[in-house]
């Protein structure tokens, strides 16, 4: 029987995404995550049970071999970001699918109807996977995202509630916004000052202020 892979990464989206493909194929549906639980908001582990319970299946998880940690994967790489990527991003979720996925998987995401451009960018960059792009297809947006979960009665992950957009790992080295990293600072000032050494260690000027790359210990204080 042919697999369909929800891929679940503890956000608001993929968790209605991955409901959507289960009630359309049952069974042949597999939720899976990957691991990068060691370096997320610890409230996720909570989401996780609440949407796993919700979908009434077990959520898979698969997890680097090699890497314990986003900061592992920077240390040994000695690279954050740039334009080759964030290898986190390989090593820590990539490689793990490359090993788990099958040719002839239908893999869901949980791209919303205003994501038009990161679905196009994605199927250009992966032709070789059969995608579904269920929400988009059904045109649910976001906020819709959000209202689905609420009649469910799951609260969203902590970090929607401080003002953050995704809910990715701390301290994420593919954002470049300066309210995303004037919030990690208030925060998670550990975090912040942990991503600003090894952003002048490694050479990677993460935010961009003004259309121009600054470091991180660039950052202005700044109202949100």
């Amino acid at each position: 029987m042919e697999r369909v892979i929800a891929w679940f990464s503890c956000g608001a989206a993929s968790a209605v995404a991955a409901k959507m493909a289960i009630r359309k194929y049952k069974d042949q549906v597999l939720v899976v995550n990957c691991d990068t639980m060691g370096t997320e908001h610890l409230d996720n582990q909570r989401f996780f049970e609440d949407v796993q319970k919700w979908l009434g299946v077990k959520i898979l998880q698969i997890k680097s071999t090699e890497y314990k940690s986003i900061d592992d994967v920077f240390e040994a790489r000695k690279y954050l970001a740039g334009n080759k990527g964030a290898p986190c991003t390989v090593e820590m979720k990539k490689i793990p699918r490359f090993k788990f996925q099958e040719p002839d998987d239908v893999h869901v995401f949980g791209y919303t109807l205003e994501e038009s451009v990161r679905i196009e960018r994605f199927t250009e960059n992966n032709p070789e996977l059969l995608t579904e792009f269920i929400l988009h297809q059904d045109r649910i947006t976001k906020t819709d995202c959000v209202r689905i979960l609420d009649r469910a009665g799951i609260a969203l992950p902590v970090m929607y509630g401080l003002g953050f957009k995704n809910n990715n790992c701390l301290g994420c080295v593919k954002a470049s916004s300066p309210a995303y990293w004037e919030l990690t600072r208030r925060h998670f000032p550990e975090v912040f000052e942990r991503r600003a050494e090894q952003s002048r260690r490694f050479g990677a000027r993460l935010v961009r202020i003004k259309g121009v790359r600054r470091f991180l210990d660039e950052l202005p204080e700044m109202p949100l």
